[in-house]
């Protein structure tokens, strides 16, 4: 059984938080202290400090994550060097009739210039609610877990099987930069936000 290796994006958030960051430790679901992100927030750095240049064929993202806004946005974002593309990422957006879309972000930026959707899952809304979502991801399906438990998956291959990311490429935590936007919100008092990658397996 191969080793999985789990990297955690909170550890791009600076603690102490600088001044004037829009950051601030709000209670987690458990009651111990979390992130929680005010508007015009920003936690942007090198994505090489963080995650490996070439992304496994296999890996998920795990989130567990409480909306205050309907708005919803991007969870995460590595943005290629001009900060035009997403290469890999989360959003959350409005979908019809109150509910919410879920959508993994997947782009070759040496082939794309707009960022690619590899797969989209529509899901009742999670906003004022504690939500666990985790994306696997595996060579030719992307399955969706919500709560723990499986929702749906998705026929999506991809091209390339292992995404290698621009040197100069940036991460962005609650938002995908000034040109493309999204930021993420949540409540200064109740709002929490938890990022997980987790590299082959999803564990619940």
């Amino acid at each position: 059984m191969r080793k999985v290796k789990i990297i955690s994006l909170l550890d791009a958030i600076p603690v102490p938080f600088p001044e004037k960051s829009n950051l601030a430790f709000v209670e987690g679901e458990d009651g111990f202290p979390a992130y929680g992100f005010k508007k015009e927030h920003e936690v942007k750095r090198p994505y090489r400090l963080f995650l490996p240049e070439r992304l496994p064929r296999e890996f998920a993202v795990a989130v567990t994550v409480l909306l205050r806004s309907s708005d919803g946005g991007f969870l995460f974002a590595v943005l290629n060097p001009l900060e035009t593309v997403v290469q890999l990422g989360v959003q959350l957006t409005p979908a019809a009739d109150g509910y919410t879309n879920i959508s993994l972000l997947y782009t070759d930026s040496e082939v794309h210039f707009t960022s690619q959707r590899l797969a989209t899952f529509t899901v009742p809304s999670v906003q004022d609610e504690w939500t666990k979502l985790a994306l696997q991801v595996t060579d030719s399906e992307v399955t969706l877990y919500l709560n723990c438990t499986k929702h749906s998956s998705a026929y999506a291959p991809r091209v390339p099987l292992e995404l290698i990311f621009d040197p100069a490429s940036t991460l962005f935590i609650g938002q995908a930069g000034g040109i493309i936007g999204g930021q993420f919100e949540v409540s200064p008092r109740r709002g929490v936000t938890e990022f997980k990658l987790v590299f082959r397996l999803v564990f619940c």
